[in-house]
């Protein structure tokens, strides 16, 4: 028993100094859960620096270790890696906005492996897995190495960050909780931690779907007051076709981010106009915003710069460029700048608003040198100052949607969450090889391997369906292959084309979608510590309880795919049809099997 053998050192750093456990610092135990009290007995103000948790006694033979290492932002590559591999190439350029301390990343050591939030050990040999996962997640940010050697785990250390905080003397602090579970089944236990986690954090989990209309993924920045009253008017003439909910206006309306109630040369009517308009047809409006970014051109960087964050010298800090202009970012640890915040939603909710997409909204976390207002406050605690503030000037009845955030802190306060990157209508870029870069294999292997967190801590996002043959590089199979995606792990089913030039056969898949909303449950990748892109994916059907099984290939070879199940529980049916061949396979010595061509989704159905 991994559990039983694993043994804990804590500390914790301040101002530099370690304290061990002690008069300062308490190893505070739960029945399945650990945390780290630190109480300022030096007479005068400290930084904190951050809780350590050091564990020990995994002798398992490393080459027997498999692990599932979590990401910190929606975006950031979520997946199991093996004895003997490395951890994710992330981007240089991208790395600050992609782990929570891009300094210490390390994808060059073999066996030497990097996460966020949760991890989990598995045992190729007994089956067993062991999950260390954070179960609270509104004050600090977390990170976990693990290495691996020939003998067992070399190094199991977790560091919660204290990002220099001050705590007063007398005072005392507490870690986050971690939470640590064993079992036979790994994703069993993500699915208990991501329950365990939304419990203690208030998960806002909507009964309803929603689905809709995107602009972004079709027209991008360029789009303009036209396109979107094109795109509305054709919903409106052909809803039941296509029953839609929500019509939502992408990043392109707003003059520079920072004004996004004014018009703009490509809105010249403005926001509160085209909202208007989407309402009169009969949808509920959505809109985009990067509400924590400030361009240094806009009229809020102008009226309001002390707003913003700075480093320690007092000057602006611009992390970024947006289009080609620095901008810079709010500081959320001032109330000024959340009053603003909750004023700009609650004018976008009194404009009939009912849905804001939040985007890039990680920066807040990400300044280099960066120094709050307010010296007592972490970057976890101004990222959720900033989101409370939006969710109490939106209201309880608007849908706010995660783009790029960071995960934890948002549990409680989003209703839906993006858990991969951007979907893209082409397979992949060759110069990207980031975990985090668009491309469909990134997406997909984070919404099969993040599926659990789907109405544990929020709806997921898987984002939108393109289907298009216009503007659109993917073959038919590969976009055969999204659909098979989309329909299987559900949450969110957004539209991103064109209708004008969107074909009768190619809009029926979107029809598809929209007549069973959230199709299936218990959805889960089975072959999940094999492979970094599980190829197996399983589910029941809501309407009928009959099992779904998924195949997937989205490497670049033919690939020999088999389910047993007899382990699955589905050894009582003998033949399963292929859905979009139609084809019968008959089961063989209880498994189901097949040949994948590269890029290629198969889903089966039983027959019967």
């Amino acid at each position: 028993m991994m559990r039983e053998k694993l043994s804990w050192e804590v500390s914790v750093l301040a101002d530099g100094v370690r304290h061990s456990v002690g008069d300062a610092v308490e190893l505070r135990r739960g029945a399945n859960t650990l945390r780290i009290a630190f109480r300022n007995r030096s007479g005068r103000s400290v930084k904190l620096d951050g809780f350590q948790f050091d564990g020990s006694g995994i002798s398992i033979p490393g080459p027997r270790l498999r692990l599932y290492r979590e990401g910190w932002t929606a975006v950031a590559a979520a997946a199991t890696r093996r004895y003997g591999e490395r951890d994710f190439f992330v981007d240089p350029d991208y790395r600050r906005f992609a782990v929570v301390d891009a300094d210490d990343y390390n994808s060059d050591e073999p066996n030497c492996f990097q996460a966020e939030n949760v991890v989990v050990l598995n045992d190729l040999e007994s089956g067993l897995s062991l999950l260390a996962g954070f179960v609270t997640a509104a004050d600090y940010y977390n990170r976990f190495r693990i290495r691996l050697d020939e003998g067992g785990v070399r190094e199991f250390f977790i560091f919660v960050y204290g990002d220099g905080r001050e705590v007063a003397p007398g005072e005392t602090v507490l870690s986050e909780e971690l939470l640590i579970l064993e079992g036979p089944d790994g994703y069993a236990l993500l699915e208990r931690y991501a329950a365990c986690l939304g419990d203690r954090m208030k998960a806002r989990v909507p009964q309803s779907v929603p689905t809709g209309w995107c602009s972004w993924y079709y027209y991008y920045s360029r789009v303009t007051e036209n396109d979107v009253l094109e795109n509305l008017e054709w919903l409106r003439r052909h809803r039941t076709e296509l029953p839609l909910d929500y019509f939502q206006i992408d990043d392109g309306y707003q003059p520079a981010p920072g004004d996004w109630l004014m018009p703009s040369e490509q809105f010249p009517h403005g926001p509160k106009f085209i909202l208007e308009k989407i309402a009169e047809a009969g949808f509920r409006p959505g809109l985009w915003l990067a509400p924590f970014m400030v361009r240094s051109d806009s009229r809020l960087f102008r009226e309001h710069p002390e707003f913003l964050i700075r480093d320690a010298a007092g000057e602006i800090l611009y992390p970024i460029k947006w289009r080609g202009i620095d901008a810079a970012i709010l500081d959320c640890s001032r109330e000024d700048a959340c009053h603003w915040l909750r004023e700009l939603f609650a004018t976008l909710k009194e404009w009939g608003c009912t849905y804001a997409k939040l985007d890039f909204m990680m920066y807040e976390s990400c300044v280099t040198g960066g120094v709050f207002h307010d010296r007592r406050c972490t970057r976890a605690q101004a990222f959720r100052r900033g989101l409370q503030a939006i969710r109490d000037g939106a209201g309880e009845d608007m849908f706010i949607l995660g783009g790029t955030v960071v995960l934890g802190p948002c549990v409680g306060l989003l209703d839906g969450c993006r858990v991969g990157p951007d979907i893209t209508p082409y397979w992949r870029l060759e110069h990207q090889h980031g975990g985090e870069a668009p491309s469909v294999p990134n997406v997909c292997r984070n919404i099969i391997n993040r599926r659990y967190m789907h109405r544990r801590l929020w709806l997921n996002d898987p984002d939108v369906l393109i289907v298009r043959q216009d503007n659109n590089r993917l073959t038919e199979p590969e976009v055969l292959l999204w659909v098979s995606a989309l329909w299987l792990t559900g949450g969110l089913l957004l539209l991103s084309d064109r209708f004008a030039t969107l074909d009768a056969e190619r809009a029926g898949l979107a029809r598809l979608l929209l007549e069973e909303q959230d199709a299936f449950e218990a959805v889960r990748p089975v072959d999940f510590f094999e492979r970094e892109i599980p190829a197996v994916w399983s589910g029941v059907r809501r309407k009928d309880r009959k099992p779904v099984l998924g195949f997937f290939n989205l490497g670049e070879t033919p690939l020999a795919v088999s389910a047993d199940l007899e382990q699955l529980g589905t050894a009582e049916y003998p033949a399963w049809r292929e859905y979009w061949t139609g084809r019968v396979e008959r089961v063989s010595g209880k498994r189901l099997s097949a040949l994948l061509e590269p890029h290629c989704a198969m889903l089966f159905f039983p027959v019967g």
